[in-house]
């Protein structure tokens, strides 16, 4: 009965508002191709069942509690910091904003199961786009991703700066869907 319960709830729950008509940085490594169809459809156009909801829900209050255990460390500036760029169409949030050493830095905080987490040696490839995309958005040259194992809250830090390659990717497919857009379509 509880489950049922809970399940019911998360059906019924209305997905997130997110924005459409732009381009969110967590999709950025995506192709063109998809990228287009997120940009008209929004990347909440089809329903989660509620395993996925609860998922997502775990990953939300994981970033609540490191950003608030940062906050009392005095590490964390500011949280949930918009990004939006009008030429580029890029809008999201940046999970916190800290301060290390006098220096500045974006931080972004992922949740991954034991099995991603005990072979991370360096920062996914999509949270790179996702960093790169905020860091150029943001002007500001470095960022931290913090991840934290789901099974026993082990920890991981990464600290990059910007990649010239991934903005460039990012920024091409960008300008090929925009270019779609005033062409009424995706074209060859």
């Amino acid at each position: 009965m509880l489950i049922q319960a809970i399940d019911s709830y998360l059906e019924a729950r209305p997905p997130d508002d997110r924005a459409k008509n732009c381009f969110h940085p967590s999709s950025l490594h995506k192709t063109a191709e998809e990228l287009h169809r997120l940009y008209h459809q929004g990347d909440n156009s089809e329903p989660f069942e509620p395993r996925i909801k609860r998922v997502f829900d775990n990953g939300h209050k994981v970033h609540s509690r490191l950003l608030f255990y940062l906050a009392e460390a005095g590490i964390l500036k500011d949280e949930d910091v918009l990004v939006h760029d009008a030429d580029l169409e890029i809008h999201g949030h940046i999970d916190g904003l800290i301060e290390l050493g006098g220096q500045q830095g974006i931080l972004e905080i992922k949740s991954i199961n034991a099995s991603g987490f005990d072979f991370l040696m360096g920062p996914k490839p999509e949270h790179l786009y996702q960093l790169n995309a905020y860091m150029h958005c943001l002007k500001i040259p470095r960022g931290a991703l913090l991840y934290e194992c789901k099974n026993s809250q082990k920890l991981k830090e990464f600290y990059v700066g910007p990649d010239e390659a991934i903005l460039e990717d990012i920024i091409r497919k960008i300008r090929t869907v925009q270019q779609w857009n005033r062409e009424g379509g995706i074209t060859a």
